[in-house]
């Protein structure tokens, strides 16, 4: 005996709701019948709508699967959200959805698309019932000269016709132009002036600069809001910024008057090279010498933020900010020591003191990072009532 197919479900979905607009007919749009006249008032308001091709192409499939399996096995439906398309375009095709499989138990869907809002409405459809085909209904053009032009100009109609497509072609660039018009009948602004200052909003909105500044002020009020301990830890991140720029801008400064104190005539670094090179250690040296104090300090000053922010919040992940700033602590020497080293030209081994300095504070480091994980470990254990993982 022949399994009974699943239930099918044709659905169409028109997001801007030209329907609805065009015909004032209310969605969801349910059999056959019902969408066969929807879809032909459709094509009389619009006869240009690719919504109403893309209902006749879900007629089309019903008819065949109808054929195939039977009508009481398949059922065809439009569903519509709103003119501007957004979130409330989408909450009310999903209530559409559920209206029409409450009136029909759909296993699959067959969703029948004109190509342009895929994206949006398949997430939507998939979360009430699976998608088992997508067919796309793509309107043919001719490839001839006049009919490509032709298209183009019924397209640059829709900026004249279509309100939402004028506001922005039209409305804005027209507002534009009052303002520069205006401006300069009365003298206020030059036209290059007015000119350069349109190409900077325009630049800005194109890279969507304004988005991010306007997201950042939003961000810096939101700090004021925020618990105190989040506050600190804001406050510190800014603080580490700024000296750490500092930081590399006191080692460039250092570095230019050190080379100028050491050789009060250097020669040109394009023309030689090699001799610049031969002095990278001295160079080297200087910078970090005069940029290792404030940049080791900005990055010491978030730890010590974080380990606040870890105790009050109850982040076992204090333990490992506390192991940070202790080996931050022991980078911070070896790197100084290093400086003074790379700029001193030391040589020899163990008996230079400088060599026997940086020797010592690498032991000491390590002993001390190893006395700091035992010590850790053994609180994390003491405290791991206090310090708990959230879920």
């Amino acid at each position: 005996m022949a399994e009974t197919p699943k239930k099918l479900l044709v659905l169409v979905v028109d997001r801007d709701n030209d329907i609805g607009r065009k015909t004032n007919i209310k969605t969801p749009i349910i059999g056959f019948e019902e969408n066969l006249k929807a879809a032909q008032a459709l094509l009389l308001s619009d006869p240009e709508e690719a919504d109403a091709n893309a209902m006749f192409g879900a007629l089309r499939v019903y008819r065949e699967l109808a054929e195939t399996y039977g009508e009481d096995h398949v059922e065809v439906a439009t569903l519509a959200g709103e003119e501007n398309e957004g979130i409330e375009a989408d909450m009310k095709i999903m209530n559409e959805l559920n209206e029409v499989l409450r009136r029909f138990k759909a296993d699959g869907c067959i969703f029948i698309s004109d190509g342009v809002t895929d994206q949006f409405v398949t997430p939507l459809i998939t979360s009430k019932i699976p998608v088992v085909s997508i067919k796309r209904i793509v309107v043919r053009h001719s490839e001839s000269v006049e009919q490509t032009w032709l298209v183009l100009g019924r397209y640059f109609k829709l900026l004249f016709t279509e309100p939402r497509y004028s506001k922005i072609f039209l409305g804005v660039p027209g507002i534009i132009m009052a303002i520069v018009g205006i401006l300069y009948m009365i003298n206020v602004a030059s036209i290059p002036l007015m000119l350069s200052a349109i190409g900077i909003y325009f630049i800005l909105r194109g890279f969507g600069v304004d988005q991010r500044i306007g997201g950042a002020v939003k961000n810096f009020i939101q700090v004021f809001r925020m618990p105190a301990y989040a506050q600190l830890r804001t406050f510190a991140a800014f603080t580490t910024f700024i000296l750490f720029i500092t930081g590399l801008y006191m080692g460039y400064i250092t570095t230019i008057s050190a080379v100028y104190a050491k050789y009060p005539n250097p020669p040109d670094p394009l023309t030689y090279t090699w001799w610049w090179l031969d002095k990278a250690p001295f160079l080297i040296g200087s910078f970090i010498s005069g940029s290792v104090d404030l940049a080791a300090i900005a990055l010491l000053i978030t730890i010590l933020a974080n380990i606040v922010y870890y105790l009050f919040s109850r982040n076992p992940r204090i333990w490992g900010a506390i192991r940070g700033a202790v080996l931050l602590l022991w980078i911070w020497a070896l790197l100084k020591r290093a400086g003074v080293i790379l700029i001193a030209g030391a040589t020899g081994g163990l008996e230079n003191p400088q060599v026997f300095l940086l020797a010592i504070i690498a032991i000491l480091g390590v002993v001390t990072l190893t006395v700091t994980l035992i010590v850790t470990r053994m609180l994390r254990r003491m405290y791991s009532k206090y310090f708990r993982r959230k879920a």
